[in-house]
């Protein structure tokens, strides 16, 4: 009952300390609850919140992330970067991972959206590395983040796809369906770019859930996907029917790719008024948007079914010129180069550590092995005094036993002839015993005669050390099992493992008779909660 009254209160302390520490503002983390439901109404409550009346560090660096975080999820123009600098500077100590991470990757979100993605993919990195392995909704979005931006700067090496299934893996662990959507979205179109025949599963993949979420814009995105897919496998009949199924199927969804697939496909087909048709519902997209690319392919495609070469060179020669440009700049860019320094760096750094941890382990073996030494020098050291003493105490014990000889043989009485005869055999046992390997050990006893008073130290402690000495520190053992025995009842147990009955022990201990002795064996049997009687257990013992 003490040992549950205890946990009890130690459990209770370290939740209130607990508390005292974490005092998070309620608010703080109802806006956070709201942030990927219903991020509208978690930034009004994070805008209507002064950071004045934030108690604590915790509660203005954790208001400083949420805030940020808030922001770019409802597309807010980020003015400056120093709310997300103060949680990064906060979280720095890692006292909260997961807060960290974040604040990590929304620093990286603010150099995005400010059109520095080189220095976004150090941040994001930098997330991602210090993020936990379970941490699966941040790593999801980091991996997100990354792609995106090789996506969006027609980076065709491959690594955005890496990135978008890394995603779409995190995704499915947290049943996150639009983005797992999303992510199937972005390997399909990028697949169909490299005439990989996985793209249409991928995209019809999308496809599904989007119909099963009734989001029609993914709907005809990944179908718009599919059709270009098709055009570029040449199979341009059910590029135009996917197409115009969708057309008709979604008219107030629908974006100028699916329309210009339907055209395109169209003119491939031969049908040109049908193409002329798709491509009048287009208004003219601004120059260098990747609409406005793909619409002078389709009217390049147009004039070229029509026998119009002059307008096919000079559109298809404005939408090259373009992807050059493209192409250029996402060559200036060097985005790869970004993530491979900080996976060189990060490698470095894991070689340094793993440098010095040779070093922390060659140190700490050359450390045993000295100790070692030393400690066989004193063992050895110790071994040798060890052995000079028990010459010597063997000697001392000698002595001893022949002045308590002579002592006896003055006491004419029952007890003196039977401690005659118990001195004889100790004197052969303590013979026996310093036959024994040299670790034993032994201390000078004195024993003195009836009666044996409980406080006379010296004779009893004698007696221990010869017992102890005989019988595996019987003793010892007793004292540790049954701490709740008097010094007197320990007394008694040690004539007991002498081999003493009641009788002698009331003549050593001054008793009228054996009746005071069989009383105080009967209690000892009790304090010890023994089964058996107390000569059979102290045998067993022995």
């Amino acid at each position: 009952m003490r040992k549950l009254l205890y946990i009890s209160l130690s459990f209770l302390l370290v939740t209130m300390v607990m508390g005292c520490r974490r005092n998070v503002d309620k608010r703080l983390v109802l806006a956070d609850t709201l942030m990927w439901t219903n991020p509208d109404r978690s930034i009004a409550i994070l805008n209507a919140i002064n950071r004045d009346s934030l108690q604590g560090e915790e509660n203005l660096a954790y208001h400083a992330l949420l805030l940020t975080q808030a922001q770019f999820r409802v597309d807010y123009a980020i003015p400056s970067d120093s709310l997300i600098n103060f949680a990064v500077e906060y979280y720095s100590d890692n006292h909260n991972r997961e807060h960290y991470t974040r604040s990590l990757l929304y620093k990286g979100a603010f150099f995005e959206v400010h059109d520095n993605p080189v220095e976004a993919i150090k941040w994001y990195k930098q997330a991602e590395d210090n993020a936990d392995t379970a941490d699966y909704h941040n790593l999801a979005q980091i991996n997100m983040r990354i792609g995106m931006i090789y996506h969006n700067n027609y980076i065709s090496t491959g690594e955005d796809i890496i990135k978008f299934k890394r995603s779409l893996y995190y995704y499915r662990k947290l049943g996150y369906k639009k983005n797992e959507m999303l992510c199937l979205l972005y390997i399909g179109e990028k697949l169909r770019v490299s005439n990989d025949p996985n793209a249409i599963d991928y995209l019809d993949q999308s496809k599904r859930i989007a119909i099963e979420l009734k989001d029609t814009v993914s709907i005809v995105n990944a179908i718009e996907c599919m059709a270009r897919n098709f055009i570029y496998n040449h199979n341009y009949e059910k590029a135009y029917r996917i197409a115009q199924s969708c057309i008709n199927s979604y008219p107030t969804c629908l974006n100028e790719e699916i329309i210009f697939d339907a055209a395109r496909a169209c003119a491939l087909l031969g049908k040109i008024d049908s193409a002329s048709m798709y491509m009048n519902l287009v208004k003219s997209p601004l120059a260098y948007d990747v609409s406005h690319v793909y619409r002078l392919y389709t009217i390049a495609d147009i004039a070229l079914a029509r026998g119009d070469n002059m307008l096919y060179i000079k559109n298809k020669k404005i939408a090259d010129s373009i992807c050059d440009v493209v192409q250029i700049k996402r060559d200036s860019l060097k985005l790869t180069q970004a993530e491979s320094i900080f996976n060189e760096q990060k490698m470095q750094l894991t070689n340094s550590k793993k440098e010095l941890f040779r070093l922390v382990i060659s140190l700490l073996i050359g450390s045993l092995l000295l100790v070692s030494i030393i400690f066989l020098l004193l063992y050895f050291k110790k071994k040798k005094d060890s052995k000079r003493l028990i010459d010597e105490i063997r000697n001392e014990n000698s002595d001893k036993y022949d002045s308590l000889n002579e002592e006896l043989v003055n006491i004419n009485s029952r007890f003196a002839k039977v401690m005659l005869a118990y001195i004889s055999v100790l004197k052969n046992i303590m013979a026996q015993t310093y036959k024994e390997p040299d670790d034993y050990q032994s201390k000078n006893a004195e024993h003195k005669v009836s009666p044996i008073d409980d406080s006379d130290k010296e004779f009893w402690n004698g007696l221990y050390d010869f017992l102890n000495l005989k019988h595996n520190n019987i003793i010892k053992r007793i004292e540790k099992k049954c701490p709740r025995l008097s010094p007197a009842e320990i007394n008694i147990i040690g004539l007991i493992c002498c081999g003493f009955n009641d009788a002698e022990i009331a003549v050593c201990k001054g008793y009228r008779n054996a009746k005071s002795v069989t009383s105080k064996r009967n209690k000892i049997k009790d304090k010890m909660h023994l089964d058996i009687l107390l000569n059979d257990y102290l045998k067993q013992m022995m």
